[in-house]
């Protein structure tokens, strides 16, 4: 299990609630705050251990009485309202917060949250990623769940089933690392195991792969054990 650690989430909109929920799944200690107290009532109270703190976060003072600077991650959700975003940002810049999330209403959003210092990679615009996952899933019809891409690579999931890999190490099943592809990482009955070539596969790994989008299809086609060999 993952090492647990703290966030906060300001805002409680579908994407902030989506990584709460993904969260708590994980066992992770969640605070999550907006201004809206019904609505945070209404949505949290599906969740097993997430906080919930009625709070305006364009309030500086505010933030700092609740000790935002001590989380792990702050993810601000605020996506809609771009105004409040930016100067919950700015607060929490004030306020030493090294590890911030956003969620970006559009790409003017983004450069002004890039301008003040937020990395690139911290900064996710939801409809433009979905975008890009559905057209390279489509476009490289690929048979599987495509978690993210940068347009040449993308991480995917794949769960062992079949019994031809099944025992076999990945050196075995022609799965040793190459320059098309390489296995990330095992996720096994809870755990997480970082293979080599000696891993033998087991039935139910779910397999995290990094790979070009134009050989997903033949890793699953392998893993499947219904690739013909040229």
């Amino acid at each position: 299990m993952a090492k647990k650690k703290s966030f906060a989430i300001i805002g409680s909109n579908f994407f902030g609630l989506s990584v709460a929920q993904t969260l708590d799944e994980k066992k992770q200690h969640i605070k999550m705050f907006d201004i809206n107290e019904e609505k945070l009532n209404l949505y949290v109270s599906e969740f097993d251990s997430v906080e919930v703190v009625v709070l305006d976060s364009t309030n500086k003072s505010a933030l700092e009485r609740n000790g935002i600077s001590q989380f792990d991650c702050v993810i601000v959700s605020l996506g809609s309202n771009m105004e409040s975003s930016i100067l919950t940002v700015l607060n929490l810049i004030d306020l030493g917060v090294e590890n911030i999330i956003v969620n970006a209403r559009d790409r003017r959003h983004k450069r002004i949250l890039l301008a003040l210092g937020i990395s690139e990679d911290k900064v996710i615009i939801p409809d433009v990623l979905a975008g890009k996952l559905i057209a390279t899933k489509t476009l490289f019809d690929i048979d599987g769940d495509v978690q993210s891409t940068d347009g040449e690579y993308s991480f995917t999931n794949i769960v062992v089933k079949e019994e031809q890999v099944i025992d076999k190490t990945i050196s075995e099943s022609g799965l040793t690392t190459n320059k098309d592809f390489n296995i990330v990482q095992i996720k096994r009955n809870g755990k997480i195991v970082i293979p080599d070539e000696y891993t033998a596969l087991k039935e139910d790994d779910v397999l995290v792969v990094f790979a070009k989008n134009n050989m997903i299809n033949d890793l699953i086609l392998k893993i499947r054990g219904e690739l013909e060999e040229e």
